[in-house]
């Protein structure tokens, strides 16, 4: 029989939220930890196994202990005889003094001499262990009966809830071993060698620790010692790990012990090498690989909306702006690219030639050139490639770029060594995805979703402040971006679901697809995650499709945040603002922590069967004016969009909801 444990931390973050429990982050630099000027001190940890022999001149005085054992009837019978029987205990508990040495041991004896007992002994040992509020469970043991494996998930939970850590061992032959495979338990698996505080870790593995499980020396019975190896005894070194852990940071929780694990291990890994186990299923740009690494000198044509996030948030990419042209009917040629939207100044001026700014950088980052070309009657896409690749340019398209029709250019590219990509998911990389998402752990980390009442508002904006403040604050921010360029600023992916969009997947796939990425951007162990969607979150009016917003409806459906922040214009209605705050509450199971609105207000006019949006900015005192009436209207803190303070806002906003 087939167990999936259940979905762990969505569900008991909102259970927590309930009593006002919330998850802690622990900011990065505070993570590094020197093991050796600590000693475990004040830690309370329980040895679930054979006993522990405290005459052993390593081992030491005990804390105190009871011994658990079938009774008659099929009752669980206790005794306060918690020596060892068979030599296993004390051996764990050897190990785990050498690494915290002043840490308090309990000996919970449930084995009999022949290392064996029944199922429900060992769940009336936990239970002990949680009513006596340890800090960490030492279980150099596991199970493959199945039978158990529901009773185990539930004590295993609790332990969870009453913040008692787990650590436990992976079946010495490599099997699926209960509890360890469970996650909310920290498994462990047998290595080699190293020194006293040396482990490897494995993020997004389902047992996630290897420490020494080679053969090494023992402490054992009648104060003797003996060479032994498996994985029972790699298991007491990452508990005196985890019993440092805890004595530098007590109010540290699974998923922070988890967090300071990846830290502190020997093979602690580059965010490349993090970032390639995750996303190990594929890449969804189409040729161009993760990322903008291979991106050093870029140049924007046209300047519009979405190149102006390029220069707002230069800071988050890692590349320079060289160039930028316009068409010269917008009014913004010869203005700094900065400074002509309101942003610090860039140096660069806005051009109106395209071919001359191709001659200052190594990559076109091309935008959305399908309404030039339907004015011009003319293939701008066309042209802008070969321009780029003649002058031996990389080429970043918004738009599909099909093979197809644009062969010719793909051929010329690929003759000079050049990128010519877009962003894509092919079919192959949605069902490989899918297919593993059995294979990795439920999200742990809290979500943050960013939703709207329409388009146009400054969704992406949000994003990418919200991006830059947690970063700068030491956290690791795992993100999915509906934006074409999402991942020209570091996030994890881009799905390009809004307009121009080319993805070719049904809105039932869409679920599955972002819970499975999901999932593996939370193998990268982040401390949080930002998903932010497109377009308005519900319809205008239900007997008008094109105001149906199937796709983000799907999208909050597979990415499941905790927490959404909503943006909304200042001429929304207020009745359509609070169904919008329903609709996440009902659909996705997520509060709304706070308001968000841009400094500009839209003007709609229809003419001619056609609507237009005209953006023209708010006074000062008209925008404070909104901001204090959304607050007292709807009860959430209001912000301004691209003020610093109102930003600053939504960053203490969001740590405060999720921190204690």
């Amino acid at each position: 029989m087939y167990f999936a444990p259940p979905r762990r931390y969505p569900i008991y973050l909102r259970e927590k939220q309930k009593t006002q429990c919330k998850f802690e982050f622990i900011p990065r630099v505070q993570r590094e930890i020197n093991f050796s000027t600590l000693s475990g001190k004040g830690i309370k940890v329980a040895i679930v196994d054979s006993g522990v022999d405290s005459s052993h001149p390593r081992v030491g005085p005990l804390a105190g202990g009871i011994a658990f054992f079938p009774g008659p009837e099929g009752r669980i019978s206790s005794d306060t005889d918690f020596s060892d029987c068979a030599g296993h205990g004390t051996a764990c508990a050897g190990i785990i003094r050498r690494k915290a040495k002043d840490a308090e041991l309990y000996s919970v004896r449930i084995f009999d001499d022949a290392l064996s007992t029944q199922g429900k002994v060992l769940i009336a040992a936990l239970k002990w262990a949680i009513d006596l509020k340890v800090d960490i469970v030492n279980l150099s043991l596991g199970s493959t009966d199945q039978s158990l494996v529901s009773d185990l998930v539930c004590i295993c939970r609790q332990a969870e809830e009453a913040g008692v850590l787990v650590v436990a061992a992976e079946h010495n032959e490599g099997g699926k071993s209960y509890p360890a495979v469970l996650p909310n338990v920290i498994g462990v698996a047998a290595g080699g060698g190293g020194g006293t505080y040396d482990y490897s870790y494995r993020p997004g593995a389902e047992i996630e620790c290897v420490a020494r499980g080679n053969l090494q020396r023992l402490c054992w019975l009648k104060r003797q010692e003996r060479l032994q190896e498996g994985s029972s005894f790699a298991v007491p070194h990452i508990t005196g790990i985890v019993a440092l852990i805890k004595q530098a940071h007590p109010k540290a929780e699974i998923q922070q012990v988890r967090q300071l694990l990846q830290a502190n291990a020997s093979n602690a890994l580059s965010e490349t090498r993090q970032r390639n186990f995750a996303m190990q299923a594929g890449t969804p740009t189409s040729g161009g690989g993760i990322g903008s690494k291979w991106i050093k000198r870029a140049v924007l044509y046209p300047y519009n909306k979405e190149m102006h996030a390029l220069v707002r948030a230069r800071d988050l990419v890692g590349f320079e702006i060289v160039g930028v042209a316009d068409p010269v009917g917008k009014g913004l040629v010869g203005k700094d690219a900065g400074e002509a939207i309101n942003a610090p100044s860039l140096g660069v001026r806005i051009l109106p030639r395209f071919t001359a700014v191709l001659e200052k950088g190594d990559t076109l980052i091309l935008g959305y050139v399908d309404q030039l070309g339907r004015i011009a009657r003319r293939d701008v896409l066309g042209e802008a490639l070969d321009a780029a690749i003649e002058r031996g340019l990389n080429v970043f398209s918004f738009l599909p770029v099909p093979r197809h029709i644009y062969s010719e250019q793909y051929l010329k590219a690929r003759r000079q060594g050049l990128r010519l990509t877009f962003p894509y998911i092919c079919s192959n990389e949605v069902r490989n995805t899918i297919a593993q998402m059995g294979n990795l752990h439920a999200v742990s980390v809290p979500v943050v979703g960013i939703f709207g009442t329409s388009s146009q508002q400054g969704k992406f904006t949000v994003q990418l402040a919200l991006r830059r403040l947690l970063l700068e604050e030491g956290y690791k921010v795992g993100q999915i971006g509906t934006e074409h360029h999402a991942e020209l600023f570091g996030m994890d992916l881009a799905f390009p679901m809004g307009y121009a969009s080319p993805l070719k997947m049904s809105y039932q796939i869409y679920a599955p697809y972002l819970e499975a990425k999901m999932r593996q951007i939370n193998c990268q162990r982040p401390d949080i995650i930002l998903v932010g969607a497109q377009s308005g979150t519900i319809h205008y009016d239900i007997n008008e499709s094109n105001t149906h917003s199937l796709a983000t409806l799907a999208f909050l459906l597979g990415t499941k945040p905790d927490a959404c922040i909503l943006v909304v214009n200042s001429i929304d209605p207020d009745e359509y603002i609070q169904d919008t705050l329903d609709a996440l509450r009902v659909l996705g199971k997520a509060p709304t922590i706070l308001l968000a609105m841009s400094d500009k207000k839209k003007h709609i006019s229809t003419a001619y069967g056609r609507t237009s949006v005209q953006m023209h900015q708010m006074a000062r005192s008209e925008i404070v004016r909104k901001l204090q009436y959304l607050e007292k209207k709807f009860g959430l803190p209001a912000v301004q969009i691209l003020s610093a303070r109102g930003q600053r806002r939504m960053v203490e906003t969001v740590v405060r909801y999720f921190s204690k």
